[in-house]
This record gives structure tokens, sequence and C-alpha cells, in this order.
């Protein structure tokens, strides 16, 4: 599945910015070049979820957390954004009731 190059860029910029991570270290948790990364941030390329499986899955993280870090809501479709907001709210309450214990 191809991914908006509107999101893609985000997730790009969280990246870099954010995670301070250089185009190559975006291209391994990604699995793929720093040629094709560099596209993507000029905004030539989109992602797809193969590349954002890798990078969930290398970087350890949930693709609810890195949509609620990286991307913004306007940019997200209605749908995904309520399923978003819900696994926050569910991990929220998670973390709350490991704390009482």
């Amino acid at each position: 599945m191809v991914i908006s190059r509107e999101i893609s860029v985000d997730i790009m910029k969280y990246l870099q910015n954010k995670k301070g991570l250089s185009i190559a270290d975006i291209a391994k948790a990604m699995s793929t070049s720093p040629e094709f990364i560099q596209f993507v941030i000029e905004g030539k390329l989109p992602l797809t979820s193969d590349h954002v499986n890798n990078l969930t899955h290398n970087m350890n993280i949930r693709f609810w957390q890195l949509a609620d870090d990286a991307i913004p809501d306007n940019h997200l479709p209605p749908k995904v954004l309520k399923k978003v907001k819900i696994c926050k709210e569910i991990s929220e309450h998670i973390e709350k009731s490991k704390n009482k214990f």
C-alpha cells in the first residue's frame, strides 16, 4: 500500500528533526536505499506500508505511536485518526493501571 507523499514527508521530517536520524539511518531502519529516502524527503516518491512496517519493527514502536508523534491530525484520514486516538487512550489507561500497583 502506498502512503501519501504528504504523510511520507511528515514521517521524514519527524525522523530527522525529532529523532535526529540521518538519511542513512532512516534508510537502514526502513530497509531501503539512502537515494530512495532522499526522493521521499524531496516529495518525489511516497513511502509504502512495507517501509513503515520495517521502521516500526526496527525502532520497536507501534504504528499508532509513530502516527501520533509524526503526522499532524489534519493529514490523517478520519478513520485512521480515530483509531490512533483510541490506541493512545488504551495505552495511557494501561500505564495508569500499572502505576497503581
